[in-house]
């Protein structure tokens, strides 16, 4: 939904040939924090539907998972390309892409 979808002005990048500094990821990752937060909390203490998808390779197969859950992850994945177009993303929710990747984010 658009009118959950946070508007972000990234810190400029340090360059495109530089190994990325922690100060930079750690930044990031807080932007990717206050996106999911921004797009969960209008589902917090209201009535939700919670689906249960079927795992078979963790040790409980159940796993819960609710619209709430996708939407934070889309949001952080749409962050990190935007930003990032040649990280990784090790996604619950959506998959994983370029898992081969220098840096993976893992969301």
């Amino acid at each position: 939904d658009a009118a959950r979808t946070p508007q972000v002005t990234f810190p400029p990048m340090t360059s495109s040939n530089s190994i990325l500094s922690m100060e930079e990821l750690v930044s990031f990752a807080n932007i990717l924090a206050d996106a999911a937060r921004t797009v969960i909390l209008p589902f917090w203490r209201q009535p939700i539907e919670v689906e249960s998808k079927m795992e078979h390779d963790r040790p409980i197969a159940e796993s819960p998972v609710t619209v709430a859950d996708r939407m934070a992850e889309e949001a952080m994945r749409k962050l990190i390309e935007e930003k990032y177009p040649a990280h990784g993303i090790c996604g619950e929710e959506h998959g994983n892409v370029r898992m081969d990747a220098e840096y993976v984010w893992v969301s």
